[in-house]
């Protein structure tokens, strides 16, 4: 028969791997959004900026 404390142990460091797990994949999740958004708004400013010299061309 196991020791009580030890299993509670055992089961806590499980628990603790699975959570660093999902923390490593939010963690990626999150860099991979944040250069997604970088990317958008960078994109939008080209975009801005293409349609102003249109626009002065236009004039």
């Amino acid at each position: 028969m196991n020791d009580p404390l030890l299993d509670r142990a055992q089961l806590a460091i499980e628990e603790s791997q699975a959570l660093q797990k999902t923390k490593l994949a939010l963690q990626a999740e999150q860099l991979h959004r944040r250069e997604a958004l970088r990317l958008s708004v960078m994109e939008n400013a080209m975009y801005r900026t293409e349609i102003k010299a249109y626009r002065e061309d236009r004039d």
